[in-house]
């Protein structure tokens, strides 16, 4: 997500700067046209209306920046009228080419042409071949400005564009591989359940056998102290054996239980809800997290069925004292108040309230492992359990 931000901000930047570089183009576009127009002047008779158009013209170009594009075409227009009736201002009508070359309108685009035509019967021949290769110019310039900054557009959109797409693939790759590593660690746990029960329900009965066996032929040869002497070793030899393996089994079965890999399955199972899971804890004991387990379950059970709530988060910590979880939703319907005068796990309900099924396992749960459970409404249904870690059975 922040690498988006941080794209959105650079795209802000970026749009910034082209504002600041677009009118500054222009204005050299301008300042060169402007130059052609004054080499104009020293062709024609003085007269001081051609400082008035000078100005004029100057006034009409930088209007044409700063008003809004609808209204932008007004000054270059009225500075055409004007100069098809006074030619002095003819000189100058190449600056109101410029901004009137890249109007949208085609015949605003070579309205120019009249005052153009205008001037060559009106002014002497080297100051008319000066105005219109001016305007040839200042056409020129403004068609290739015009294109340059479309195509600038054009490539930061797609630049914008393949950088939202490769953002969006980026994080898409990146949950796909959050689902994948889940899913191996679901798998291996899974299979060290499997490896478990295939020791338990195989070695373990073979060894049971064999164990009652030597038992047997032990009562069989009890006469005989030497045969009864080594079927002993044998039997204690089984008895160790067996002993191994139901520790293995218990090894392979608490290990087979992730409390927080466990706990994202469950979130993935309720596609209404976006589960958000913080998990602070490293050693919960297994009866501790099959217990965790089951009231998250419900909690997030009831909050799919009996809340307009969107968005649950679930928050495992350990300290040193105790454990604790949280399951928190953002529904706006408080619960019945039977509900809420559930306080604890050893607390009796209300008078004359119904006590949910739900909310009494969860209870039960949080009972049988020595802790508390509260429930409140605070912007949301909200489950709290406390588990001593000194009183764990």
């Amino acid at each position: 997500m922040s690498r988006i931000l941080r794209a959105a901000a650079a795209r802000r930047v970026g749009r910034r700067a082209t504002c600041y570089h677009g009118p500054m183009e222009r204005a050299v576009d301008k300042a060169i046209v402007l130059v052609c127009c004054l080499a104009g002047l020293v062709m024609v008779p003085w007269e001081p209306a051609l400082i008035v158009a000078l100005l004029v013209a100057v006034v009409s170009a930088a209007a044409a920046e700063v008003l809004p594009r609808r209204w932008g075409v007004l000054p270059p227009v009225a500075f055409a009228a004007v100069a098809l009736a006074l030619p002095p201002f003819a000189l100058f009508l190449p600056l109101a080419v410029y901004d009137l070359a890249r109007d949208d309108h085609p015949a605003l685009r070579v309205c120019w042409t009249v005052p153009a035509l205008a001037a060559a019967v009106r002014l002497p021949l080297d100051a008319v071949v000066v105005v219109l290769l001016a305007c040839a110019v200042a056409f020129l310039l403004s068609f290739r400005t015009s294109r340059s900054q479309a195509e600038q557009a054009a490539y930061r959109l797609l630049r914008d564009s393949v950088q939202e797409t490769s953002l969006a693939l980026e994080e898409k790759n990146r949950g796909l591989r959050d689902k994948q590593d889940l899913e191996v660690r679901l798998a291996t746990l899974a299979e060290r359940g499997r490896i478990a029960r295939e020791i338990h329900d195989n070695v373990g009965h073979l060894l049971t056998r064999s164990i009652m066996q030597v038992e047997a032929l032990q009562v069989v040869h009890r006469d005989d102290e030497r045969v009864r002497s080594e079927l002993a070793q044998v039997g204690a030899t089984l008895h160790e054996a067996m002993s191994t393996v139901r520790a293995s089994v218990h090894d392979l079965h608490d290990d087979a239980f992730d409390l927080e890999t466990q706990l994202r399955e469950a979130a993935d199972a309720f596609t209404t809800l976006a589960v958000d899971i913080d998990y602070r804890a490293s050693d919960v004991p297994p009866d501790v997290g099959y217990g965790f387990l089951a009231i998250v379950r419900e909690a997030l059970s009831n909050a799919s069925k009996h809340s307009d709530a969107s968005r649950v988060s679930v928050s495992v910590a350990a300290y040193p004292a105790f454990y604790r979880l949280a399951v928190h939703d953002n529904g706006s319907v408080p619960p019945p108040a039977s509900v809420l005068d559930r306080q604890g796990a050893d607390s009796a309900p209300a008078p004359g309230a119904a006590r949910g099924i739900g909310l009494a396992t969860m209870s039960d749960r949080a009972c049988a492992l020595g802790g508390m459970l509260r429930v409140d409404y605070d912007q949301g249904f909200k489950v709290f359990v406390t588990v001593p870690k000194e009183d764990l059975p």
